[in-house]
């Protein structure tokens, strides 16, 4: 089991890259803590995995039922993120036995590691991209962002979080960042209903040197003056 902190860098991810999704009407589908078969361990034998985030190409023919998917139904995961905790940490960051030897085996193309405590590894993100069948280092972009091959956006460690850019390289906002732009909006909305209402009655009576004395310090006002 993670902590609390090690669920909302999973869940800020997550979100990420759903609204990125949308935002850049790309065909890929993200996942979070879903089981997926179809996975090998070295000896061969079945894995089920369940990646704490992973995109696919597919869409889930099951999003009712929490049900194991597979790769015949959702296609290979594109990108896997995993956050590193006490019971998973080993698993995840084994290249030759663990979850990367089983992601790489299959096909998964990018693999970020994401220990934001630095407790089990040095740095806070190892990024990885398979070449040639094996993890090979994947470097930062000239924005200091980890640019994604197969999904076309990047990626950045924003202490704990790993904050997800989308294609034209707009920041997404994490939940309770979303949360707060959404009030804001409903505010400026609100003031500006009652800029409208004003406005409206200024003009029934005709009075336009009062139009464009409130059109004036709302101007101001926009831009900071008063």
């Amino acid at each position: 089991m993670g902590s609390e902190f090690h669920q909302r860098v999973i869940d800020g991810a997550r979100d990420g890259l759903d609204m990125a999704s949308i935002a850049s009407a790309i065909a890929w589908w993200v996942q979070s803590q879903i089981a997926i078969g179809g996975f090998r361990r070295p000896d061969g034998t079945p894995y089920t995995m369940l990646p704490d985030v992973f995109v696919h190409p597919l869409p889930n023919p099951h999003p009712r039922s929490g049900e194991v998917l597979t790769f015949a139904e959702i296609g290979v995961p594109l990108l896997v993120i995993e956050v590193l905790s006490e019971t998973t940490w080993r698993q995840d960051l084994d290249e030759q036995r663990g979850k990367p030897w089983s992601y790489a085996q299959a096909g998964v193309a990018e693999l970020l590691l994401v220990d934001f405590n630095r407790r089990y590894m040095p740095e806070p993100v190892r990024a990885l991209r398979l070449t040639e069948g094996r993890w090979a280092p994947w470097p930062l972009n000239e924005e200091s962002r980890w640019e994604s091959e197969v999904l076309g956006v990047s990626f950045a460690f924003d202490d704990p979080y790993l904050r997800v850019y989308d294609a034209a390289g707009q920041l997404k906002p994490l939940p309770h960042e979303a949360e707060g732009q959404l009030q804001n909006w409903e505010a400026q909305l609100r003031e500006r209903q009652g800029i409208l209402e004003q406005l409206r009655a200024l003009a029934a009576t005709g009075d336009m040197a009062a139009i464009q004395a409130l059109l004036r310090e709302t101007d101001d006002q926009r831009q900071g003056r008063v």
